[in-house]
This record gives C-alpha cells, structure tokens and sequence, in this order.
C-alpha cells in the first residue's frame, strides 16, 4: 500500500478510529511507542526505552554476570541502537547506548584477555562514531560532561590488544583536551 493510499485512508477516518489506530500502533512495539513519544513530547526522554535498549545491549555484547557469557553478538547490539535512534531522535540516549556497547566489549576483553583484530576493529567503529556524533552536537560540552567519568575509566583500563588501547586513549584524549573546561 502507498503512502498516498494511506493517508487517503487516514483522512477518512473519524477521529475516535484514529485515535484507536494510534493506541494500537503503540502496543505493537516499544519502537513504536517510543516514536509516538518522540513525536508527542520531543523534549522528552524515554527513560525506560532507553533502559531496556541498555539491559539488550549488555545480554548481546557482554554481562558479567551470567557465568559462561556467549561471544558478543554486536550485529544484534548495534541493530538496539539504530532502532533507539530512529525511534526517538534522541542523540543523548544514543550516545549512551553507543559507549555502553564499547563498554561491554571492552570489559569483555579486560576479562578474557587479548581477542582477535576484528573484534576490536568492531568496537573501535563504534567509538569513533560515538565521538563524531558527540563531537557534532552543539550540546557536546555537556555531553561530554555526562558520559566524562566513564570514557575516563575506559582510557585507564585501555592497555589491551591490538593497537585497541591506543586508540581508545587517543581519542579520549583528544575529546578531553576539546571538550572539557
């Protein structure tokens, strides 16, 4: 079905069936109702989308603890965060996700000792994407303020693989010496 034939549609509705259209695309998923909140309240957080998209990301990347944890399935985990960024359009919660994600990996290699090239490879596009994104908002100096104290502990925990630690602390160098002060 168009677009087009759609809201041909929509525009012939009453506005009681609108309205239980609209409550039934909310029950449908929580993208959907966090769009519908996005849409509704744009100042707005969804806090506890955020936070089940959070607890997703840490069961698909790395929860220590669960005994014998998987491998990290960041295909799965970076699919929370495009759907949460779509959903919302809210660049705080993402940022969040996004360092939660490195975060994860992270302590997964800090547990488990040196991993393989793409596995830090994996983790090093996120973050280089977390810090393009942070580094573009007009909000960056209080953004950086918010996620500072765990960037700062991910840069002292960074003497692992692959050229990985420097990276990680070259960059948080930089968003330091940039951002903050």
């Amino acid at each position: 079905m168009t677009r087009r034939k759609i809201k041909t549609e929509l525009e012939k509705l009453p506005e009681e069936s609108l309205l239980k259209l609209l409550q039934g695309l909310h029950s449908l998923s929580p993208q959907n109702k966090a769009w519908l909140q996005a849409q509704l309240f744009p100042m707005g957080q969804d806090t506890v989308y955020l936070e089940k998209c959070r607890k997703r990301i840490v069961k698909l990347v790395y929860d220590p603890k669960r005994k014998f944890p998987d491998n990290p399935r960041f295909r799965d985990a970076k699919k929370v965060i495009t759907e949460y960024k779509k959903a919302t359009k809210d660049l705080r919660g993402t940022l969040d996700l996004m360092l939660t994600y490195v975060e994860r990996g992270h302590a997964f290699t800090n547990d488990f000792g040196d991993i393989d090239e793409p596995f830090y490879n994996t983790l090093l596009n996120m973050f280089e994407r977390f810090a393009t994104e942070l580094k573009m908002s007009p909000a960056r100096r209080e953004l950086y303020d918010l996620f500072r104290s765990r960037l700062l502990k991910m840069r002292a925990t960074s003497e692992i693989g692959w050229g990985y630690g420097d990276e990680i602390q070259d960059t948080v160098d930089k968003l330091e010496r940039n951002l903050h002060g």
